[in-house]
């Protein structure tokens, strides 16, 4: 995905929607394994309109952010003001981040959109502190497989989906990965897989979202890492 890719996407975001995939679901989770960043500086790496980081500022962190794309950020610019920092910037690039800047990284719903993870991954373990640690969700190998042709479990393929919005339809693309890869991936850059998660949505999915929450509670959707940098 481009930055002209996600400029389409910013331009059916709502922040004020509610969604049992994001909001119900993954969102709640990765604060959780967040744990507690009260007085700790958080990188939120590929931040989008800011609700990440808006939960983790009420938690008492200092974020910093970052996005690929401007109009993503002018959200979350107009949601948090100048509560935290903001950056334009590309996961498949250096970060404009001091070496050892950070207590924790926060990386949701972005690593799909990246083929070779070696560089953000890198990059994460390069701007933690020793200690520190990163929270990534990204899709489930399993969800992709039927879109991938359902043949080979274990290739690394380009996928290209189509999402239903209320706005339009918007057109991704994004690469899917066996499970076997992507700990390969952590483990080449010297981070340390402490937790991998399937976690289950809030209970309030499934009074407001039934046919979401069945889906979300019975096939796996997105993958959870708590991964953490070596003393």
């Amino acid at each position: 995905m481009t930055a002209t890719d996600f400029d389409k996407l910013a331009k059916i975001y709502d922040a004020e929607r509610v969604s049992p995939w994001n909001d119900l679901y993954e969102r709640p989770n990765t604060i959780k394994l967040m744990g507690d960043v009260n007085g700790l500086t958080v990188l939120d790496a590929g931040c989008g309109g800011g609700k990440h980081s808006a939960d983790l500022l009420a938690k008492g962190a200092n974020m910093h952010g970052f996005d690929l794309c401007e109009k993503m950020l002018d959200f979350a610019k107009e949601m948090l003001a100048d509560q935290m920092d903001f950056k334009v910037a590309s996961l498949a690039e250096k970060l404009p981040y001091e070496d050892a800047q950070f207590d924790r990284v926060l990386c949701a719903l972005a690593l799909h959109y990246v083929e070779d993870w070696s560089t953000p991954l890198s990059e994460f373990h390069r701007v933690l502190k020793p200690g520190g640690k990163v929270v990534i969700s990204t899709h489930h190998p399993f969800m992709d497989h039927e879109l991938a042709g359902g043949e080979d479990y274990f290739a690394h393929t380009l996928i290209e989906d189509s999402w239903k919005k209320p706005d339009g339809t918007l057109y991704v693309r994004y690469w899917r990965r066996p499970l076997t890869q992507m700990i390969d991936e952590i483990k080449a850059v010297g981070l340390e897989i402490d937790l991998i998660k399937e976690p289950q949505p809030v209970p309030e999915a499934a009074e407001k979202f039934p046919e979401a929450y069945k889906k979300l509670t019975t096939q796996p959707r997105f993958i959870f890492f708590l991964l953490k940098k070596p003393n």
